[in-house]
């Protein structure tokens, strides 16, 4: 299984206001795209030199949450992969814990999984979702 690099980092805002100045204004990243998502919103910024920044502000909505969403800090790292179904069998196989299985995400264009590290830590591995008529797949 080949990793292809970061796709995004996310994190739980306390301030989503506050987070979007101080990576748009003081650290002059852009702000990419606003996408609404069950009842919340996702505030994407392009990192410099690849990968983007994702910011959540569940404000304590989200009911699939295992723990306290309202919590500031890093939310997961998300890795690229060539195939996430693969990619899951082969974690499944060595006992990783999956917290979300392989999962299409048309509004976010993704297929991904969650899947926890030794310390409890969220990692994802996710693959950009092939365009309408790519092929049997596409969503």
């Amino acid at each position: 299984m080949k990793v292809n690099g970061i796709h995004h980092v996310s994190i739980n805002a306390r301030d989503l206001r506050t987070s979007a100045d101080f990576y748009g204004r003081i650290l002059g990243w852009r702000q990419a795209e606003t996408v609404p998502f069950d009842g919340f919103s996702l505030v994407y910024f392009e990192v410099p030199g690849g990968g983007r920044l994702e910011l959540f502000d569940y404000g304590g909505r989200n009911p699939h949450a295992t723990r306290d969403e309202t919590e500031a800090g890093l939310r997961h790292l998300a890795f690229k992969v060539d195939d996430v179904d693969t990619a899951e069998a082969h974690l499944r196989a060595h006992g990783v814990t999956i917290s979300m299985p392989a999962t299409d995400l048309p509004s976010l264009q993704l297929r991904a999984m969650l899947f926890l590290d030794p310390n409890g830590v969220t990692l994802e591995y996710c693959q950009e979702m092939k365009h309408e008529g790519a092929d049997e797949r596409s969503v």
